[in-house]
């Protein structure tokens, strides 16, 4: 397991690679757990009900770029934040 927090893997793949990949993950969403693994690194994610979404794309000179970005607080509860209740008592 990545003993920093972090997993990275850069590599060239084709479109079918690709679209696996996003199938998988999709799946990993649905179930509520996201394990990434390379020959040499490995993190498992718990996603959030709630998280933050991003896409950006661009194309400039030839070139063309789409990041994806998906973030969420890990609760350090089983009551994620606002889950959370107040009582009064008086």
């Amino acid at each position: 397991m990545a003993n920093d927090g972090k997993f990275e893997f850069d590599s060239v793949q084709d479109g079918k690679r690709i679209r696996d990949f996003l199938a998988a993950l999709a799946e990993g969403f649905g179930k509520g757990s996201v394990a990434l693994r390379s020959e040499a690194d490995e993190i498992v994610l718990t996603p959030g009900t709630l998280m933050d979404f991003s896409v950006k794309a661009k194309r400039k000179d030839g070139e063309s770029k789409m990041t994806i970005k998906i973030a969420w607080k890990d609760a350090k509860s089983p009551l994620a934040a606002g889950e959370r209740t107040l009582r009064v008592e008086a």
